[in-house]
């Protein structure tokens, strides 16, 4: 792999679920994109083009470049199509998406990140059929679907899942499909065959405490349903948080850890467990992981109350189409992006990033060598689920009142309910705002 811990630890990749959300930076001045071909519209029917616009950030990036510019060239090639690039660095993505839909000049595809600025605009085209029989995660599906209509295809499914260091996991019998009382009891372990390892490197700071969602649907909390209504201080997730606390409480998670805290942890051996995407094997080898961790790296599903079913927050990106004027044209992109297995297979190898399409990613001999990768599949990918409130354009605002609530209760600063009351308030205000 040619990727580097600094080029991709914080964006590549990543998609609706970290979204930076711009409507209000309409407003902001010295953010112009460069005008496409024509005006679309939602209402024009679906058109063949000449030229379309590709908007992202990748082709601005040097670990992924190269996968990408090979995609347009070989579409290019293909279709006899030209495919312009419209460059942005990923923080300026939905202030750029923002500005391109209220101009009435969007035209093309469009990589994902902050793509939720683009729904109140109904400028985008229904994908739906593109992704059948391809094998991609149905929770990850429904994460980019408003009203029934797939607006985002994904190219990646993943999820943050429990990143196991193999030899300490299997010493105390970590596995997947345990409760959760089994997996604390199995840190309890840890800890008392060595007093200084963190069992669980857990995230613990503010600013990245919305993991705390994927535990609470572990308890059976829907946190937010379908519909936008928030269920944050309802007994299971009362429960869920309780449990999570308790952790910190008996030392066997620690206060104030970032991801890349954790990443750093694990690949020192200082701790057993942490939490990440699929890159956390190319993390270890960049932190300078020893060889016995860098060999047994593993992943397991996530712990549940009872029968509950074990979720990962989704993890992951994909491609937009204009709506209209061009839409056939990007259509075909996108399903040439998503199914040639040449593109998957240079994109993998440059990301270390498994295609979203099960269809696909089975072809690549790589991957399936890949003792890590088929196991981070398995045991978290298929077990990814979008929030609902993805869809939207406040998402980030939610994902950060989820990390700033949830932190004052780690703290000690409010009793669960309490702070779990509160935090429902916020996030449903936001909500509500956003419609």
């Amino acid at each position: 792999m040619t990727i580097t811990n600094t080029q991709l630890s914080r964006r590549a990749f990543l998609g609706g679920s970290t979204a930076l959300v711009a409507l209000g930076a309409l407003t902001l001045a010295g953010c112009a994109t460069p005008a496409g071909p024509g005006s679309v519209t939602a209402t024009n029917a679906a058109t063949k083009a000449k030229t379309i616009n590709f908007y992202g950030n990748s082709l601005g990036e040097e670990a992924l470049k190269p996968a990408w510019q090979g995609i347009l060239d070989g579409f290019s090639s293909k279709a006899g199509v030209k495919v312009a690039p419209v460059i942005y660095p990923y923080d300026q993505a939905a202030t750029q998406l923002a500005l391109t839909g209220r101009s009435g000049k969007l035209l093309g595809v469009g990589q994902s990140g902050g793509w939720q600025v683009l729904t109140p605009m109904n400028v985008l085209a229904d994908l739906t059929d593109l992704a059948k029989g391809l094998g991609i995660p149905q929770g990850v599906l429904d994460s980019y679907t408003m009203d029934g209509k797939l607006l985002v295809l994904p190219l990646t499914a993943a999820g943050i899942g429990l990143i196991t260091n193999g030899e300490i996991a299997k010493s105390v019998g970590i596995t997947s499909g345990m409760s959760v009382e089994k997996f604390a009891t199995a840190l309890e372990k840890i800890k008392s065959q060595d007093s200084s390892l963190i069992p669980y490197a857990a995230v613990t700071k503010a600013s990245e405490l919305k993991d705390a969602v994927h535990w609470m649907w572990g308890f059976g909390s829907d946190v937010v349903t379908d519909d936008l209504v928030c269920t944050l201080g309802d007994a299971e997730s009362v429960k869920a948080i309780t449990w999570y606390k308790s952790l910190q409480d008996d030392g066997l998670t620690q206060t104030n850890v970032a991801r890349s805290d954790a990443r750093i942890l694990f690949a020192s051996g200082r701790t057993a467990l942490y939490d990440d995407a699929p890159l956390a094997s190319t993390f270890v080898k960049t932190n300078g992981g020893a060889q016995n961790i860098v060999d047994n790296i593993g992943a397991i599903s996530r712990p549940t109350v009872g029968s509950k079913k074990s979720y990962n927050r989704a993890w992951g990106s994909g491609l937009f189409a204009s709506a209209g004027e061009g839409e056939v044209t990007s259509r075909e992109f996108i399903t040439y992006a998503a199914t040639n297995v040449k593109a998957a297979t240079a994109l993998y190898e440059r990301s270390a990033v498994a295609p979203a399409a099960k269809t696909v990613a089975d072809q690549i001999p790589a991957l399936a060598a890949d003792k890590f990768q088929a196991a981070f599949r398995t045991e978290v990918s298929e077990h990814a689920r979008g929030a609902a409130w993805d869809r939207v354009a406040v998402t980030a605002q939610i994902d950060a009142a989820i990390g700033g609530g949830i932190a004052t209760i780690l703290a000690g600063q409010v009793d669960v309910q309490a702070g779990l009351n509160a935090l429902k308030k916020e996030v449903q205000g936001l909500l509500d705002s956003n419609k």
